[in-house]
């Protein structure tokens, strides 16, 4: 029998799964290591070997660590890529909703291997439907940020230090001195979207977002993207870090 979930309801009852999931999970169970991969890999609905969201949700929370789970969490990312916006319609708010969908859900994750986390359970009932309040509450979140950027358009933040504008500062040199920090920090880095990461990185190395000067290597020209654009990318990658190394800082 699959591992009940533990998330309980307003009338006191545990929440779960759909008896066809259920049913599909000891199915699943029975198969080796290799043929449950081969079957995780198929994203088509129409395809026989087709594994529900749901199922591969359970899989993911309850194999052991190891290449098979690496193998299942990166289908059911590929899972939720295809519930959101397209990344080539060159919209920033929908490759930041992309992003604030994926890390949250990462986080969840990493969270759950720490200590069971019940706010999976819902992915192990509903998985698309989850993903979707998910998606709604980034969207909510972008449109007021975008109405704040309206609001102070013509602002320019250039001379503000980085605490003031992302509320944290990844690179406090008193943090930086101590080696369990700096390992941590590198860890919670590569863990961000590729652009979030390329600019941390660049502002790690002292590049400028931008500068008068048109002989001075910027962020800005290096990625090819406005100076808010790059504020925008830097302020979410410093929220980000700053959450996930506080969770490693209670552990």
């Amino acid at each position: 029998m699959a591992r009940p979930l533990r998330k309980i309801k307003l009338d006191g009852t545990l929440y779960s799964r759909r008896p066809a999931v259920e049913a599909e999970i000891q199915e699943l169970a029975a198969l080796g290591d290799c043929e449950l991969e081969l079957k995780a890999l198929d994203c088509s609905r129409a395809s026989p070997d087709f594994v529900s969201p749901e199922a591969l949700m359970h899989f993911v929370r309850n194999v052991e660590p190891g290449i098979l789970r690496d193998t299942l969490t990166e289908c059911l990312l590929k899972r939720i890529y295809l519930l959101l916006p397209r990344a080539d319609d060159g919209s920033l708010t929908n490759s930041n909703i992309r992003d604030d969908v994926v890390d949250h859900f990462i986080d969840l994750l990493l969270s759950d291997r720490v200590t069971y986390d019940n706010r999976l359970d819902y992915y192990e009932i509903n998985f698309n439907s989850a993903v979707a309040s998910d998606r709604k509450d980034a969207r909510d979140r972008h449109w007021k940020h975008e109405n704040r950027y309206d609001e102070l358009e013509g602002e320019d933040d250039a001379s503000l230090p980085i605490a003031a504008i992302g509320g944290h500062d990844p690179f406090d040199p008193t943090d930086l001195d101590q080696k369990s920090y700096r390992l941590q920090l590198d860890d919670a880095i590569d863990g961000l979207p590729e652009i979030q990461r390329r600019i941390i990185e660049m502002i790690r190395h002292d590049i400028p977002i931008d500068s008068k000067d048109p002989s001075v290597i910027t962020i800005s020209k290096a990625l090819g993207k406005s100076e808010k654009t790059i504020r925008t990318y830097r302020d979410k990658a410093f929220a980000t870090l700053r959450s996930r190394l506080e969770r490693k800082g209670e552990q």
